[in-house]
């Protein structure tokens, strides 16, 4: 879901932190352009780790569901927002959505896009994975439809190597939880 897409002020990024968006990124993937597609997996960047939301919520309600939060709180507006941010000396916030998942909201830094969201670590419905994880996973998924093979570690190096400038791994396990990862994504 392109960012535009969903509604202002939230930044939001799905390609990082929604389960079913990956899942559809992937399964469109197969067909998307290959340098595309590397560029959108590389944009989710090296942080060291992630927590990817794996509820029912869509991206479109998770964004609804915040703003609606903060609109019950009349603080929508970027200033009302900032001082909220800063009022007990963090520079964040926790709120909890309808599915009972903890999310925390942060000042965006995207113009018109002042609400910046991801799940909380290890919340509800979330799981906590390694940047580089994710990425190679998704290469993998991809990599493995178009060619119409198994994901392996030849074809895991591949992506690795190719589309991802990441050192090679010499078993699944190396990385943590590349293997429960390749399990959980193609849907």
């Amino acid at each position: 879901m392109p960012l535009s897409n969903l509604p202002k002020p939230v930044l939001f990024h799905p390609l990082k932190h929604h389960l079913g968006y990956i899942q559809r990124f992937i399964h469109e993937g197969i067909s998307a352009p290959a340098t595309t597609l590397k560029t959108d997996i590389l944009a989710i960047g090296n942080a060291s780790q992630l927590d990817v939301y794996t509820g029912k919520l869509s991206a479109q309600q998770i964004a609804e569901e915040a703003i609606a939060c903060l609109q019950q709180r009349d603080l929508l507006a970027p200033e009302r927002y900032r001082r909220y941010l800063a009022a007990e000396g963090n520079a964040y916030r926790i709120i909890t959505l309808s599915d009972g998942t903890d999310w925390v909201l942060r000042w965006g830094v995207v113009a018109g896009r002042h609400v910046h969201l991801h799940p909380a670590r290890y919340a509800v419905h979330t799981i906590r994975v390694k940047a580089n994880v994710l990425k190679t996973a998704m290469a993998a998924l991809i990599f493995a439809a178009i060619q119409h093979e198994e994901v392996d570690l030849k074809l895991v190096n591949a992506v690795r190597a190719t589309w991802l400038s990441l050192p090679l791994v010499k078993k699944f396990d190396e990385e943590g939880s590349l293997a429960e990862l390749l399990k959980l994504l193609p849907r």
